[in-house]
């Protein structure tokens, strides 16, 4: 059984091999694309907002912080929450996608505890048919926020 595996695993990573060196895929998927915004209060910050590879578009985490204060929103989890997913629907919006075209989040909470109060959240911004997602508690999280979310979405370049 173990030999069928190795097997499998042998021929997949030769197809992709194949596949990963043929022009027309070195052409179109050769360099990725590091999106970022003109922002001072991100200036020296060791990562891009958002890069795009291909035809999808990975973003990094955003916690529930005001621009303006550098410190998570007031308001618990929900206000938190609420402000992560807008940061992740203007970084979208900026580079030519929504929050329609995400295909997986991954949600970091400070207590797992606060999951449901996320998804309450969450459904005001995501619609069937939802994205793939994953979740777990962090034993902390940067500017002590109670929440995390990085996405990747389907944006090919337009």
């Amino acid at each position: 059984m173990l030999r069928r595996y190795r097997s499998l695993a042998l021929a997949c990573a030769g197809a992709l091999a194949v596949l990963v060196s043929s022009p027309s895929f070195a052409a179109e998927h050769s360099k990725p694309e590091f999106l970022n915004r003109e922002d001072p209060g991100r200036a020296g910050l060791p990562f891009s907002e958002a890069v795009r590879v291909g035809d999808l578009m990975f973003l990094s985490g955003q916690i529930g912080y005001d621009p303006a204060t550098g410190k998570p929103v007031p308001g618990g989890i929900k206000a938190e929450a609420r402000q992560a997913l807008t940061l992740i629907k203007d970084v979208l919006t900026r580079n030519g996608a929504s929050m329609s075209d995400v295909v997986k989040c991954t949600v970091f909470l400070a207590d797992i505890a606060e999951w449901p109060a996320f998804n309450e959240v969450y459904a005001e911004f995501f619609k069937k048919p939802f994205p793939a997602r994953s979740a777990l508690a962090a034993s902390g999280l940067a500017r002590n926020a109670r929440v995390e979310v990085e996405c990747i979405a389907y944006a090919p370049k337009k």
